[in-house]
């Protein structure tokens, strides 16, 4: 029996504030990943796209299905990274959201920052929870890094 049949669908995300948090504990993790709840909540129709830094340093895409998406994860069981949430904002208008969210990717949760990067999720509200049809991701790349406006914002102190 594979893990995404053993593990329970996460219960619907109603309150588009707790997507990110209920993704990166479907999503991440140290062979705790829940591919059921993953697809629970992607569209049957989503498309899971990255943008990929090759070794010629030029940028490359890769688009999956929600099921190419979770069979990556199945091949892989035994890699296992950490992600933070560095920012996240939300935009929702009546059933239609975005969520832009910053992060930083570690091989456990104290290991140094392996690679920060930015991630896009376009959502929809189906009557009954958020779902994400589509998603796009890409890591900072060399020379560029994420711009600030994707950070918490401080107070200066005066």
């Amino acid at each position: 029996m594979s893990h995404a049949q053993s593990t329970p669908a996460c219960p619907p995300v109603r309150d588009i504030h707790k997507f990110v948090q209920t993704w990166n504990d479907a999503v991440i993790g140290a062979g705790n990943r829940s591919h059921a709840c993953t697809l629970s909540m992607l569209t049957a129709d989503a498309r899971i796209t990255g943008v990929i830094l090759g070794k010629d340093g030029k940028s490359t895409r890769t688009t999956e299905s929600p099921a190419e998406f979770v069979a990556w994860y199945q091949k892989h069981a035994n890699e296992t990274f950490w992600e933070r949430t560095l920012h996240s904002s939300v935009e929702v208008y009546e059933n239609v959201a975005r969520i832009t969210r910053t992060y930083e990717v570690r091989a456990s949760a104290s290991a140094p920052v392996q690679a920060t990067g930015i991630e896009d999720f376009q959502l929809i509200y189906d009557g009954q929870s958020w779902k994400a049809f589509a998603m796009l991701w890409q890591d900072a790349t060399p020379g560029q890094p994420l711009p600030s406006r994707y950070f918490p914002r401080t107070t200066a102190k005066q």
